[in-house]
This record gives C-alpha cells, sequence and structure tokens, in this order.
C-alpha cells in the first residue's frame, strides 16, 4: 500500500501503484507481447497479477476506495487554502481513513522474516485469535539449520497471500524464480502443513489466494477456503472459486449478499469514486470495470479459466484474452513507458482519465512526503536529458520546488490539470 509506507527513490524494483493504475516492472516490456523474453514477461505477468487483485476481488475494490477517499480529501483542501504547508498528510486528521489504514496493517501481515524456515506450524488457536481480532495469524517457524523454533516466527496476511499468489502465477513461466519464503513461498509452506496434497498443485493454491482475497481478513479466511476445499475435494480451483462467490455472503451497505453480487455493487462505487477523484469521466476503465462486473455476476475468474483450460504460458492469452477484459494499467518498464491508447481514425492518444491518474499520483507523492522533495519523475525525465529522441527539460525546480517551474512537463500539466499550481506551498 504504497502511499501509507516509505517512499522508494532509489534502486530497482516491480511494483505495482495500487489505485493509480500504474506498473512499475524492472525489465523491458515490449509489444507485441509474442516478442517478450520470458523473463520479462513472467515479471511483467506477476506485477499484473497485483493489478488484477485489486479490480476484482473485495478486499482489493475496497483497498482502491479508500485511496479516492483520499485523493477527494487532498483535492477539497487544495480547493479551500491558498496556502499549502508541506508535508501534508491528511489522513492522520480523518477518523475514517485513520481507522482503515490500522485494521489495513492489522491485516496486512509481514512482508519478510530474518529465519531460515524449514517448516512452519500453523497453531488452530492462532487462527482463532486473528479472527477474533481481525488481525494476520502467527505462523510458527521451524529452523532447523538454526536449531530454532519460533512459536511467532511471521504473520500470515494480505501481504502474504497477494505475494504468494503472483509468485504462483510467475512460476509457470519463470520456474527458476528466485524469490524470498516470506512473502513469496508462504501458501506453499502453509498448504504443506495444512493440505498436503495440494501443496503442488499450483492452481489450487492460486485459487485458494484468490478466494481468500474475497474476505475482509485474507490471512484468517485463507484457512477457512482451504476447509471449504477439503469438505469438496472433487472441485478444482476454477470450480472452488465460483463455488465461494455464490455461496458466501457479505454485507454491502449493512444488507447481506452473495459475494459476486457485492463486488457488483463495489466496482459500481469504485468507478463514481474515481470520477470524483480525478475529476474526469471514465472512459477506458469504465469498460474495464464493467468487464469486471460481468465477470462478478457470472461467479466465474477468466485468469483462473485461462490457467486450468489454457495457457498462462502462451503470451497470446494476455493480448487475445486478458488485455480484453481487465485491460492494463501504465506501464512503466526499463525500456519505454505505455498508457492504455484511444484508437482513433489519425492518431492513437492517451485517455485523460490514464493522464490524471498518473498527475495525481506523482502530485500526492510530492506533497506528503518527508523524505526527498524531489519529483517522482526526476530520475525517469534526467535520464532523457541525455537521449535526443526525448523531448525533456529538466530544471533546478525539479528536485524541490516544482510549482515554480516554467518549463512544460509531466508534473506542471498535472498541478495544471487539478488547478493548484497559483497555490503558495511552503516546504517544512
Amino acid at each position: 500500500m504504497e502511499l501509507f509506507e516509505k517512499d522508494i527513490f532509489e534502486g530497482k524494483l516491480s511494483k505495482y501503484e495500487t489505485n493509480h493504475f500504474h506498473m512499475v516492472i524492472d525489465g523491458n516490456f515490449e509489444l507485441p507481447i509474442d516478442s517478450m523474453k520470458n523473463d520479462d514477461y513472467g515479471t511483467f505477468i506477476h506485477e499484473y497479477i497485483h493489478y488484477l487483485q485489486h479490480i476484482t476481488t473485495l478486499f482489493g475494490v475496497k483497498i482502491c476506495a479508500m485511496y479516492n477517499k483520499m485523493f477527494v480529501l487532498y483535492m477539497n483542501y487544495f480547493k479551500k487554502n491558498q496556502t499549502i504547508y508541506l508535508p501534508l498528510k491528511l489522513w492522520e486528521k480523518d477518523e475514517g481513513l485513520a481507522n482503515f489504514i490500522q485494521y489495513f496493517k492489522d491485516v496486512r501481515g509481514d512482508k519478510n522474516c530474518d529465519l531460515n524456515i524449514n517448516e512452519v506450524e500453523v497453531d488452530i488457536r492462532e487462527i482463532k485469535k486473528a479472527k477474533d481480532t481481525r488481525t494476520a495469524v502467527n505462523i510458527g517457524v521451524y529452523d532447523f539449520e538454526n536449531d530454532k523454533v519460533e512459536e511467532c516466527g511471521f504473520k500470515f496476511g494480505y501481504s502474504c497471500i497477494v505475494e504468494s499468489m503472483a509468485h504462483l502465477v510467475q512460476s509457470f513461466i519463470n520456474d527458476d524464480t528466485n524469490h524470498a519464503n516470506i512473502p513469496y513461498r508462504s501458501v506453499e509452506l502453509i498448504c504443506e502443513n495444512q493440505y498436503k496434497e495440494i501443496s503442488k498443485d499450483k492452481k489450487k493454491m492460486i485459487s485458494i489466494c484468490l478466494c481468500s482475497l474475497m474476505f475482509n481478513n485474507p490471512g484468517a479466511s485463507f484457512f477457512e477456503v482451504i476447509e471449504v476445499s477439503k469438505k469438496h475435494r472433487d472441485l478444482n480451483g476454477f470450480e472452488l472459486f465460483k463455488k465461494i462467490m455464490r455461496d458466501c455472503s457479505v454485507k454491502y451497505k449493512e444488507k447481506e449478499m452473495p459475494m459476486y453480487r457485492a463486488l457488483h455493487n463495489f466496482l459500481d462505487d469504485l468507478k463514481v469514486s474515481t470520477e470524483a477523484a480525478i475529476g474526469t469521466k471514465l472512459d477506458y476503465y469504465a469498460e474495464v470495470i464493467d468487464h469486471c462486473k460481468k465477470e462478478a455476476s457470472s461467479g466465474e475468474c477468466v485468469l483462473l479459466d485461462i490457467l486450468y483450460n489454457g495457457d498462462i504460458t502462451d503470451k497470446k492469452y494476455f493480448s487475445e484474452v486478458l488485455s480484453k477484459v481487465y485491460g492494463y494499467p501504465f506501464i512503466e518498464a526499463n525500456n519505454t513507458s505505455i498508457m492504455p491508447q484511444k484508437i482513433d481514425h489519425e492518431a492513437n492518444t492517451a485517455y485523460v482519465e490514464t493522464a490524471a491518474l498518473l498527475g495525481l499520483e506523482m502530485i500526492i507523492k510530492r506533497i506528503k512526503s518527508e523524505e526527498s522533495t524531489l519529483c517522482s519523475w526526476f530520475k525517469i525525465c534526467k535520464i532523457g536529458m541525455y537521449d535526443p529522441s526525448i523531448d525533456c527539460v529538466v530544471s533546478p525546480e525539479c528536485e524541490n520546488n516544482q510549482w515554480d517551474k516554467k518549463e512544460q512537463c509531466l508534473m506542471t500539466e498535472s498541478m495544471d490539470f487539478f488547478k493548484i499550481r497559483q497555490k503558495t506551498f511552503i516546504q517544512k
């Protein structure tokens, strides 16, 4: 959840920026997809899975909705105030957002573990405790090499589930992917302990991860989904997901309803809140949301359908199926940056919403940052200075007071679009 965590300006990594519809790939990206090297394609698919987790699951859509609430809060603040003191962390004074952030931190769980993990131990009392207190699940760890046993080796929650799921999908493409046990292999370790017969069944584990993300506490719910799967061993992962979506219920505006119907309603809300956040109607992502709603209504999942009935390693399934159903976010790779394009008769142009989302991301990152005054695109633009094919102007203002920059760039255009460039900014 990048907005509420330390910004990373140095070093290379792949990541998906929640609700900015922005994917960063530590590798190259090529179109057509068929021309991509397998290593790059695997890295891309890993991050694409995170994109899907945010637009096709109840937990993911809920996170996006809270981001939109945050963005609207900032936009309203800008409208009412001429002088803006930085860094500006409005969520600290909003009770609803502060409560959600605390809730998210409680169920997120660990992203790493310093122990060497040979086996894990799951205590049913810890699962119950996690459910009762709405927290991640404490998992015991056996470290045979160092002769250690830790009752709470790591906390299994949202982070472990989303990264394990993405890792498992990527492993079909890159079977030699070298990821740390926590969070990337946590699901495999737990299934080895809790449900050994599927501990090598990647497709079933992916399905259980996806089902878990339909609940308010994914870590604790993961074990509930395992029990459902054990009772219905005849169901494959595709069928299990459909059963969970139709048989399980959640509350939407205090009304109990099946998961598939609730997801449909949450997606409607996501469209409205995203438009409110960026101040423009959705076009491209409105179509993506409509596709996700149709999928939710069916109780099925296109990704799982490909895993069970197609071939995720075949790149044509992305270009001919996945991208046509789910679309894709703004993609920032080592060699290029690509936005979804509107195909006109004369030329392809970017959708207003994709540019607005990226611009809002840049502004919020700059305004909330405590540790750096750099524009988040400074490194990209600086590289462009040495490439004559790129129209890029870097000035001293890029490193600090971007609102004073005279040259036209993505940041200044974004500040103009959101009507905040003429505000007075004071860095504390």
